[in-house]
């Protein structure tokens, strides 16, 4: 009578590992989204453009090489056609700023405007903007550039 097998020691790792990596698998998007939300929820307003737009900018990081890397929203005082269409009523962008020369390059950008019913709805996604924050899109730059870089921590 042929006995029956026990399961190999090996297996039961595998299977721990499987479900380690199916829960980590579904669990970060709601991490990311989660984080997100709370950074997205510290704006500190800046300063106003010559237009009276609001110029906001959150979590900002030092990184090395004098650089930094910081979330920017600008709200438009009137919906605003920009280079990239619009109405848009505000624009939110991760900038990534080097100090030394002064530059600012968005590494994502969104643009809003409002449904119907009068909600936020990204209208427009863009990836590069060589007019970041110049007079087309309302000349906020420098405002950003200086506040960002005046952080050390």
């Amino acid at each position: 009578m042929p006995r029956e097998k026990a399961p190999r020691k090996a297996e039961i790792p595998t299977v721990k590992k499987l479900l380690l990596v199916l829960a980590a698998v579904v669990l970060a998007p709601a991490v990311v989204v989660s984080l997100v939300a709370l950074a997205a929820g510290d704006w500190r307003t800046i300063g106003q453009t010559q237009a009276g737009d609001t110029v906001s900018v959150s979590s900002i990081r030092v990184l090395k090489n004098n650089q930094r890397l910081a979330l920017v929203k600008v709200q438009y005082k009137e919906p605003a056609e920009l280079p990239q269409g619009g109405p848009f009523v505000e624009m939110r962008a991760r900038v990534r700023f080097n100090c030394s020369s002064g530059g600012a390059s968005p590494t994502s950008e969104w643009f809003y405007s409002r449904d119907r019913s009068g909600r936020f709805v990204v209208s427009k996604k863009a990836t590069h903007d060589d007019e970041f924050g110049k007079n087309p899109e309302g000349g906020f730059a420098d405002l950003v550039s200086q506040s960002v870089c005046s952080q050390t921590k």
